[in-house]
């Protein structure tokens, strides 16, 4: 039977209480890009809810891979988990935003909604992206430093290189 291959880094776990940490680092990441737009309670519940959609969409591609075994080793992973779910949200926010406004339109005078059109939202892409990857870079980092810590080296499986010296010419 081969041993398993050894860890060189011990995989990040959570901070300890998790229950608290954790919507504690939540509330920092999502709060962080709420609290730009302090003057405005409209784009205030916006950040809020894409924040929201963003973590959602990265803590289920994280939990599927700590279900897989493969937990994150370093907190540049769970970042990037953060910024793919940023950019995703941000690409399709102004599809959604788009047709939201043509509905809103629609309910107050019949046809007025045909004036928004998937072109309006091709254009707001980039915009969304430039305002979006920001944002998610700031709360994935905020979310890794504060919710996570490094795993404990001596309860991973961590070679001990003094054992497995070999000196093949005596």
């Amino acid at each position: 039977m081969a041993k398993p291959i050894p860890q060189r880094i011990a995989p990040l776990i959570w901070r300890k209480p998790a229950f608290l940490w954790t919507p504690l680092a939540l509330a920092l990441a999502i709060g962080g890009p709420v609290a730009v737009f302090y003057n405005e309670p409209s784009l205030q519940r916006l950040a809020a809810v894409a924040g929201a959609a963003v973590f959602a969409l990265a803590l289920t591609t994280l939990g599927i891979g700590w279900a897989m075994g493969r937990a994150p080793r370093v907190r540049r992973i769970v970042v990037m988990h953060v910024l793919v779910a940023g950019a995703i949200v941000a690409l399709v926010a102004p599809f959604v935003l788009i047709e939201l406004l043509a509905l809103v339109a629609d309910t107050e005078r019949s046809g007025a909604g045909d004036g928004f059109t998937f072109a309006m939202s091709l254009a707001m892409a980039p915009l969304a992206l430039v305002i979006g990857l920001p944002a998610s870079l700031a709360a994935g980092i905020i979310f890794a430093w504060v919710a996570l810590k490094r795993g404990d080296p001596s309860g991973s499986d961590l070679v001990d290189d003094r054992v497995f010296d070999v000196q093949p010419f005596r």
